[in-house]
Parts: C-alpha cells; sequence; structure tokens
C-alpha cells in the first residue's frame, strides 16, 4: 500500500465520487481509477462498489478506509508540524469542544489564537463525548475538551483534567413547579438532555434520584445543546446543565429549581489528545488558549 493510494481511498470517500475526487486532487479520473484499482489488487479484496451515483465502500473498504483516514490525517499533521516550527503559520485544526465553552470562553480563546495564528484554518464540532470519542479515535479531531460525567476512559487518550464545573437543574421561567417543587413531582416531568441518543439518564443522574428516595424520570429526549435550551425556555421540560451558562444571554428564560434532595453531580472539563503523537505548535497553542480562557473565567467568579 502507498500513500497516494490510501489518500485517493480516503478522497473518494470524503467526495462521494470519482469525478470529485480526481477534480479536488488535481488528477484524472483515469489515473485516480488506477490508484485505487491498484490498491485493491495489493490487498488482495475488493475496497469498493461503483454506483451510478457513486461509490461505497464493502466491509474491507470500511475497516481500511478507517486506518487509511488516520494514517493520512497523521501524514498531513505530520507537514504542518514541520512548518509550523520553521514559521509557517499555515494549516488546518480541528477541535471538538463541549458546547458549554463554546458559549463561555471559545470568544475569547479563538481572538486570542488568532494573534498567533492568522492562516491556521480551524474546524471546530460541537464537543459531546459520544460524537468526540470516535472522531478522536480515527483522526478527524485533533484534540478535544469535554464535559466528562463518567463517559471517559481516560487511559484511552492523553487526557488533561482542568477542572469540576457544578451543574444546576433548571426549568423555564413561570413554571409552575417554581411554586411547590418536589423530588417526586419533578421526577414526573420530561427531562430534555444534551448526549447520545439512550433512552436512560446516566449514572450520575440516577444515583442523584436513588438517593433521594424517588423513581427516575421515565420521559428522556436527548438533543444537541441548543435544541435543550430552547425546549426547556419553551416548555415544562427539565434539563440539566453546568452552572456559569445560565448567566449567558442563551439561557435567558431559564431559572434554576434547587432542592436539597436533588443535587446533580458536577461535570469535569478534561483535555482529550490521541496518545504518543504531540499536537502541532498550532493545536498546542489553541490548546493553551482554551485552558488559560477557562482558568480565567474561572477565578473571575470566585473574586
Amino acid at each position: 500500500m502507498k500513500l497516494h493510494q490510501l489518500q485517493a481511498l480516503v478522497g473518494v470517500v470524503e467526495h462521494g465520487s470519482i469525478r470529485a475526487t480526481a477534480r479536488e486532487m488535481h488528477l484524472t479520473q483515469a489515473a485516480l481509477t488506477k490508484s485505487l484499482r491498484t490498491l485493491e489488487e495489493d490487498v488482495g479484496v475488493s475496497l469498493l462498489i461503483r454506483k451510478s451515483r457513486g461509490v461505497v465502500l464493502t466491509e474491507a473498504g470500511q475497516r481500511l478506509h478507517a486506518r487509511a483516514k488516520l494514517v493520512t490525517r497523521q501524514i498531513t499533521l505530520a507537514h504542518e508540524d514541520l512548518k509550523q516550527t520553521q514559521g509557517d503559520d499555515t494549516g488546518t485544526l480541528r477541535v471538538g469542544i463541549t458546547p458549554y465553552l463554546m458559549l463561555t470562553v471559545l470568544g475569547d480563546a479563538f481572538m486570542w489564537f488568532r494573534r498567533r495564528y492568522p492562516k491556521v484554518q480551524l474546524r471546530l464540532v460541537e464537543g459531546l463525548v459520544a460524537r468526540v470519542l470516535p472522531s478522536l479515535r480515527d483522526g478527524s479531531l485533533d484534540f478535544a475538551i469535554v464535559a466528562d460525567s463518567g463517559e471517559v476512559i481516560h487511559t484511552e487518550f492523553d487526557a488533561t483534567r482542568l477542572l469540576k464545573e457544578p451543574q444546576k437543574i433548571v426549568v423555564r421561567q413561570g413554571h409552575p413547579i417554581l411554586l411547590q417543587g418536589t423530588a417526586a413531582r419533578l421526577a414526573e416531568l420530561e427531562w430534555v438532555l444534551p448526549g447520545p441518543f439512550a433512552n436512560d439518564l446516566d449514572d450520575g443522574l440516577n444515583a442523584m434520584f436513588k438517593q433521594a428516595g424517588v423513581k427516575a424520570p421515565g420521559l428522556i429526549t436527548r438533543c444537541d445543546a441548543m435544541a435543550a435550551m430552547a425546549l426547556v425556555r419553551q416548555s415544562d421540560a427539565v434539563s440539566v446543565m453546568p452552572a456559569p451558562l445560565l448567566a449567558q444571554p442563551e439561557c435567558r428564560g431559564l431559572v434554576e429549581i434547587s432542592l436539597h434532595k436533588l443535587r446533580p453531580p458536577p461535570i469535569e472539563l478534561v483535555l482529550l489528545a490521541p496518545p504518543d503523537v504531540p499536537l502541532t505548535p498550532a493545536a498546542a497553542y489553541f490548546a493553551r488558549c482554551l485552558t488559560d480562557a477557562i482558568m480565567a473565567q474561572h477565578i473571575s467568579r470566585q473574586v
């Protein structure tokens, strides 16, 4: 297997067709097709099924693509690392950031980063844990900062624990439960939570209800963070979010409901990166900008 063959495979999957990939890689369609055919001959199995509307991967193709994607990204990062070390401040940086940080410290970190690296292209994705971990494994992300409530296996990645933040139970302003709130009544409501499309609460919230002596909610809606805020603001649903978010404009109309028996577990902000592979100078600097912004905001809240 040769690098240009793996690049061709990754390109075809990314762009969906041989024509689009050839155009992006500045090759003729014949040259690209030959690279893919030679790759299949080298590995001895069919990798692609060619259809009228593009190509799809065989099972073997899917397995090879996962590794090819990681290899080609690491080669790109190696080139960028060497160039950035020598003062060429270009490249592409792909980062997953928990929605909580996107709404609080990302702006400051972005401005600091741009002063040092004005030409590096940034690709930022909402860093919910279930979305981030597979992308770190296959090389789609260079690093991520997640809000971990117990899902991350820290031995799998280079993990830097940053700090813990309290969480609050929130409802809309004027919610009837604010007049007579109990753990049992809260458990009867629908809960809207960011995170993977699971049917149940995570372990921490289940433990919270168990400790309060009430049955956990049976109706759970999972969605992205912004959708959760909108749904809670516009309905009688309940959610849980990091306490600092309540001071943000996006949370206008949401209020904390505080019950002695129901105390959500804190979340822990953790910086995750692939093990045994150094970050490029630009990635390391952006990670530092984010970390500094997180710590600065945390300190300001203590004053």
